[in-house]
Protein backbone atom coordinates (compact mmCIF):
# COMPACT_ATOMS: atom_id res chain seq x y z
CA UNK A 1 0.00 0.00 0.00
CA UNK A 2 2.80 2.37 0.88
CA UNK A 3 4.44 1.76 -2.48
CA UNK A 4 1.34 2.94 -4.43
CA UNK A 5 1.10 6.04 -2.23
CA UNK A 6 4.78 6.76 -2.81
CA UNK A 7 4.41 6.49 -6.61
CA UNK A 8 1.30 8.71 -6.54
CA UNK A 9 3.13 11.32 -4.41
CA UNK A 10 6.07 11.44 -6.80
CA UNK A 11 3.78 11.88 -9.83
CA UNK A 12 1.81 14.59 -8.03
CA UNK A 13 5.04 16.38 -7.13
CA UNK A 14 6.32 16.25 -10.72
CA UNK A 15 2.97 17.44 -12.09
CA UNK A 16 2.89 20.33 -9.61
CA UNK A 17 6.49 21.34 -10.38
CA UNK A 18 5.83 21.37 -14.14
CA UNK A 19 2.62 23.34 -13.64
CA UNK A 20 4.45 25.94 -11.54
CA UNK A 21 7.21 26.29 -14.13
CA UNK A 22 4.72 26.75 -16.95
CA UNK A 23 2.67 29.27 -14.97
CA UNK A 24 5.76 31.22 -13.91
CA UNK A 25 6.99 31.39 -17.51
CA UNK A 26 3.62 32.63 -18.73
CA UNK A 27 3.43 35.30 -16.06
CA UNK A 28 6.90 36.62 -16.83
CA UNK A 29 6.14 37.38 -20.48
CA UNK A 30 4.76 40.75 -21.59
CA UNK A 31 1.09 40.68 -22.47
CA UNK A 32 1.57 42.19 -25.94
CA UNK A 33 1.20 39.79 -28.84
CA UNK A 34 4.05 39.99 -31.33
CA UNK A 35 3.36 39.98 -35.07
CA UNK A 36 6.08 37.44 -35.93
CA UNK A 37 7.56 34.34 -34.33
CA UNK A 38 11.10 35.66 -34.62
CA UNK A 39 10.45 38.79 -32.55
CA UNK A 40 11.64 38.50 -28.97
CA UNK A 41 9.75 40.96 -26.79
CA UNK A 42 11.63 41.66 -23.57
CA UNK A 43 9.69 41.33 -20.31
CA UNK A 44 11.41 44.54 -19.20
CA UNK A 45 13.09 47.12 -21.38
CA UNK A 46 16.88 47.12 -21.41
CA UNK A 47 19.16 50.12 -21.16
CA UNK A 48 20.90 50.63 -24.45
CA UNK A 49 24.66 51.12 -24.14
CA UNK A 50 26.50 54.10 -25.54
CA UNK A 51 27.97 52.85 -28.75
CA UNK A 52 30.66 53.93 -31.15
CA UNK A 53 30.63 52.88 -34.77
CA UNK A 54 32.66 53.84 -37.80
CA UNK A 55 31.01 56.13 -40.34
CA UNK A 56 31.67 56.12 -44.09
CA UNK A 57 34.92 58.05 -43.57
CA UNK A 58 36.14 55.59 -40.94
CA UNK A 59 35.61 58.18 -38.23
CA UNK A 60 34.28 57.00 -34.92
CA UNK A 61 30.77 58.22 -34.41
CA UNK A 62 29.07 57.92 -31.06
CA UNK A 63 25.46 56.97 -31.12
CA UNK A 64 22.64 57.31 -30.67
CA UNK A 65 20.46 60.36 -30.38
CA UNK A 66 17.00 58.88 -30.06
CA UNK A 67 15.20 62.21 -30.59
CA UNK A 68 11.97 60.82 -29.16
CA UNK A 69 11.69 58.41 -32.09
CA UNK A 70 11.48 54.66 -32.36
CA UNK A 71 14.93 53.49 -33.43
CA UNK A 72 15.49 50.38 -35.50
CA UNK A 73 19.10 49.17 -35.56
CA UNK A 74 19.64 46.52 -38.23
CA UNK A 75 22.83 44.43 -38.25
CA UNK A 76 23.62 43.11 -41.72
CA UNK A 77 26.28 41.94 -44.17
CA UNK A 78 26.54 42.08 -47.98
CA UNK A 79 26.93 38.27 -48.20
CA UNK A 80 23.74 37.65 -46.19
CA UNK A 81 20.82 36.63 -48.45
CA UNK A 82 18.11 37.24 -45.79
CA UNK A 83 19.63 40.69 -45.17
CA UNK A 84 19.36 41.49 -48.85
CA UNK A 85 15.77 40.29 -48.90
CA UNK A 86 14.61 42.42 -45.95
CA UNK A 87 16.48 45.67 -46.75
CA UNK A 88 13.85 47.08 -49.15
CA UNK A 89 11.07 46.57 -46.59
CA UNK A 90 13.23 48.18 -43.90
CA UNK A 91 13.72 51.14 -46.21
CA UNK A 92 9.95 51.33 -46.83
CA UNK A 93 9.25 51.23 -43.07
CA UNK A 94 10.66 54.75 -42.75
CA UNK A 95 8.26 56.00 -45.44
CA UNK A 96 5.25 54.27 -43.90
CA UNK A 97 5.82 55.30 -40.28
CA UNK A 98 7.42 58.64 -41.12
CA UNK A 99 10.86 60.13 -40.52
CA UNK A 100 9.48 62.14 -37.59
CA UNK A 101 8.46 58.92 -35.81
CA UNK A 102 11.15 56.39 -36.65
CA UNK A 103 14.82 56.21 -37.54
CA UNK A 104 16.65 53.27 -39.02
CA UNK A 105 20.36 52.70 -38.54
CA UNK A 106 22.14 50.04 -40.55
CA UNK A 107 25.22 48.41 -39.03
CA UNK A 108 27.44 46.43 -41.37
CA UNK A 109 29.32 43.72 -39.46
CA UNK A 110 31.94 42.82 -42.04
CA UNK A 111 35.20 44.40 -43.04
CA UNK A 112 34.00 45.91 -46.31
CA UNK A 113 34.64 49.35 -47.67
CA UNK A 114 31.98 52.01 -47.57
CA UNK A 115 31.89 51.97 -51.38
CA UNK A 116 30.95 48.27 -51.41
CA UNK A 117 28.27 48.78 -48.75
CA UNK A 118 26.96 51.86 -50.58
CA UNK A 119 26.77 49.94 -53.87
CA UNK A 120 24.91 47.13 -52.09
CA UNK A 121 22.36 49.59 -50.66
CA UNK A 122 22.03 51.48 -53.96
CA UNK A 123 21.41 48.22 -55.82
CA UNK A 124 18.50 47.57 -53.43
CA UNK A 125 17.32 51.21 -53.74
CA UNK A 126 17.80 51.83 -50.01
CA UNK A 127 17.69 55.60 -49.55
CA UNK A 128 15.99 56.20 -46.19
CA UNK A 129 18.93 55.28 -43.99
CA UNK A 130 22.68 55.02 -44.09
CA UNK A 131 24.93 52.38 -42.69
CA UNK A 132 27.74 52.39 -40.19
CA UNK A 133 30.38 49.77 -39.48
CA UNK A 134 31.19 47.46 -36.59
CA UNK A 135 34.30 46.07 -38.24
CA UNK A 136 35.84 44.51 -35.14
CA UNK A 137 32.43 43.31 -33.89
CA UNK A 138 32.77 45.16 -30.60
CA UNK A 139 29.10 46.14 -30.54
CA UNK A 140 27.99 42.71 -31.73
CA UNK A 141 29.85 41.19 -28.79
CA UNK A 142 28.62 43.79 -26.31
CA UNK A 143 25.00 43.15 -27.33
CA UNK A 144 25.47 39.34 -27.50
CA UNK A 145 24.18 39.10 -31.05
CA UNK A 146 24.27 35.66 -32.64
CA UNK A 147 23.98 36.30 -36.36
CA UNK A 148 22.65 38.46 -39.15
CA UNK A 149 20.21 39.81 -39.80
CA UNK A 150 19.40 40.86 -36.28
CA UNK A 151 17.39 43.99 -35.61
CA UNK A 152 17.14 45.80 -32.30
CA UNK A 153 14.00 47.79 -31.55
CA UNK A 154 14.55 50.78 -29.29
CA UNK A 155 11.67 52.81 -27.81
CA UNK A 156 11.44 56.60 -27.73
CA UNK A 157 13.17 56.66 -24.33
CA UNK A 158 16.22 54.86 -25.72
CA UNK A 159 15.48 51.45 -24.18
CA UNK A 160 15.60 48.19 -26.11
CA UNK A 161 12.15 46.60 -25.97
CA UNK A 162 12.55 43.80 -28.53
CA UNK A 163 14.81 42.05 -31.03
CA UNK A 164 14.11 40.53 -34.39
CA UNK A 165 16.28 37.46 -34.89
CA UNK A 166 16.36 36.68 -38.58
CA UNK A 167 14.54 38.52 -41.32
CA UNK A 168 10.99 39.81 -41.42
CA UNK A 169 8.88 41.91 -43.71
CA UNK A 170 9.03 45.36 -42.10
CA UNK A 171 6.20 46.54 -44.41
CA UNK A 172 3.75 44.04 -42.93
CA UNK A 173 0.74 45.93 -41.56
CA UNK A 174 0.70 43.80 -38.38
CA UNK A 175 4.31 44.75 -37.66
CA UNK A 176 3.67 48.44 -38.38
CA UNK A 177 0.61 48.56 -36.11
CA UNK A 178 2.55 46.72 -33.42
CA UNK A 179 5.67 48.94 -33.46
CA UNK A 180 3.59 52.12 -33.28
CA UNK A 181 2.59 51.08 -29.72
CA UNK A 182 6.07 51.83 -28.49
Amino acid sequence: MMNIFSIFSKKLFIFTAVLLLITNYGLSQPNIPVPSRNIILHAETKDFPKIALLDKNKNTEYFINFNNKITVINFWATWCAPCKKEMPSLNKLVEIVGKNNIQVIGVNVEGVTYDKAKAFLEDLKVTNFDTFFDKDLQLVKQLSLRGVPTTLLINKEGKEFARVVGSINFEDSKFIDWIKQF
